[in-house]
């Protein structure tokens, strides 16, 4: 009996001996693998696809806010109307500097114009303004970076370090690529394109800023102003344009001297003047819309081939409004909210919260930068005057947003008459001091939200005027503080408004 248990001991301690072993050896194989990898050797985790996302900021020139197919009854814009029905619309989203240069450094930035001191005719942006842009943030954050289309605005350092992918362009209507004649706008989407190509590989998240000229008009082709696919050409022949409210002659002849006279009233000649230019030219601006909409849609269904669409965050925007006959002007340089809003859609489809929303909140250009830091998880830098829109399109509880912004337009050419504004908007309310042509203007916007009357000489409202004016001393004070020392230093542009 002890012979048969002795025996039977030993075979259950040989298996045992034997699992130590294959487990001895698993792991040894395992730790010996771990020991042998390189540190520059990538591993299947690092292969993966990166889990930030890749960010798409598309940016359209003199697009206005109501110009969506989904919210107009005439112009189409499919592609705008899906990322919009898939996403989150901003329907208050305004800018703080209504002209297309200042703008689009402020959308780099987050910083205002009196800030950042950006416009026609200034020097470039400076050192410390152009290393905290956005491009910057993201690229030292492990991004890879790309720019295609309009430009003209003057930024300092190397756009080379700035951007990976750099694709600068002046207005044309048509440019040869791989031996086609392409609209611009179509031009500017297979540029788009071939970033996306060039990324698909690489394994970084990349964001990219897409900037179309279109629907801004070909100021030196006055006759036909805007241009646009051939495609489009018979697009809105069979509808009427209704009249552009206040586009009667009481209206104008209302208007103080200075603005009958601005460069608004010279574009207004040649773009609105008779009933017959002024179907043309809104038409031919519609079509320039639906153009740049096209070419959304091929940047997007270029995502959707290259497997990146589930994981691109994109974001579409205007750069500052637009007049179409309103009080029988052109342009956009005024603070009416013509001027100031902008359509501004986001859709990110990693984020189910932020699908099929709309938000009243007031988003600004401004916003922009720290958006898109956010959203790539990087550290936001201290000069952003601007806020992320995260929070909002998280569905977030108790955020403490603005009710307020501040705005101005300070670009004076010598050439033509554009008067400088500052003004104040808040949900309810809208105060435009033209300062240097002694006019100002008040409008409830609650009860008044075409901004038909001016009550800035109502009695009862002085008090309202005298609390709106000094809030605009405040920003003005605010922003001109925290302008750097190279900038502080430059010959000043600033206007002084109480002289």
């Amino acid at each position: 009996m002890v012979t048969i248990l002795s025996h039977h001991l030993n075979k259950v301690l040989q298996f045992k001996r034997s699992i130590f072993i294959v487990v001895y050896i698993v792991l040894s194989s395992l730790l010996l693998a771990a020991c042998s990898h390189q540190p520059n050797e990538p591993s299947k985790q690092a292969q993966a696809p990166s889990e930030k996302p890749n960010i798409l900021f598309i940016l359209a020139d003199d697009h206005r806010w109501d110009m969506l197919g989904k919210y107009h009854p005439i112009i189409k814009t499919p592609n705008l109307d899906k990322l919009a029905n898939k996403g989150t619309v901003f329907k208050n989203a305004f800018v703080t500097t209504p002209i297309c240069a200042t703008s689009r450094v402020s959308i780099l930035s987050g910083l205002t114009e009196r800030t950042h001191d950006f416009t026609f005719g200034r020097p470039k942006t400076g050192a410390i303004e152009s290393s905290n842009m956005y491009p910057n943030v993201v690229k030292n954050s492990g991004y890879s970076t790309a720019f295609v289309g309009k430009y003209e605005i003057g930024i300092s350092g190397d756009n080379a370090e700035r951007f990976d992918f750099f694709k600068p362009l002046l207005q044309a209507k048509t440019v040869e690529y791989k031996g086609q004649t392409l609209p611009q706008t179509y031009y500017i989407a297979e540029l788009a394109k071939e970033f996306i190509d060039q990324s698909k590989d690489s394994g970084a998240p990349w964001t990219m800023a897409v900037n179309f000229w279109d629907p801004h008009a070909h100021d030196k082709d006055q006759v036909d102003q805007y241009h646009y696919p051939q495609e489009f050409s018979d697009m809105y022949e069979d509808v009427t344009i209704p009249p552009a409210k206040f586009s009667d002659d009481a209206t104008f002849n209302a208007l103080p001297e200075f603005l009958q006279e601005s460069i608004g009233r010279v574009r207004w000649q040649y773009r609105y003047s008779t009933p017959e230019m002024y179907q043309k030219m809104v038409k031919r601006y519609y079509r320039a819309i639906s153009g740049v909409d096209k070419a959304v849609g091929m940047i997007y269904e270029k995502l959707e081939q290259s497997g990146m669409a589930d994981n691109t965050v994109i974001i579409y925007m205007g750069d500052n409004g637009y007049n179409l006959n309103e009080r029988q002007l052109a342009g956009k340089w005024f603070g009416w909210e013509e001027d100031l809003r902008v359509p501004l859609i986001v859709y990110d489809p990693r984020n189910a919260k932020s699908h099929g929303k709309e938000i009243f909140e007031m988003a600004l250009n401004i916003d922009i930068p720290s958006t898109i830091v956010d959203l790539a998880g990087a550290a936001e830098p201290s000069t952003y005057q601007g806020e992320s829109l995260t929070p909002l399109l998280n569905d977030q509880a108790n955020i403490d947003w603005r009710d307020e912004f501040f705005f101005e337009h300070m670009y004076q050419p010598k050439r033509v008459s554009i008067p400088p504004t500052v003004g104040l908007r808040t949900k309810e309310w809208k105060y435009v001091d033209f300062y240097k042509n002694d006019f100002q203007q008040l409008f409830d916007l609650k009860n008044d939200p075409e901004e038909k009357i001016n009550l800035i000489d109502s009695p009862d409202h002085q008090e309202l005027v005298k609390k709106l004016s000094d809030r605009v001393d405040y920003y003005i004070e605010k922003y001109e503080q925290q302008r750097t020392d190279e900038i502080k230093q430059r010959p000043s542009f600033i206007n002084v408004r109480h002289e």
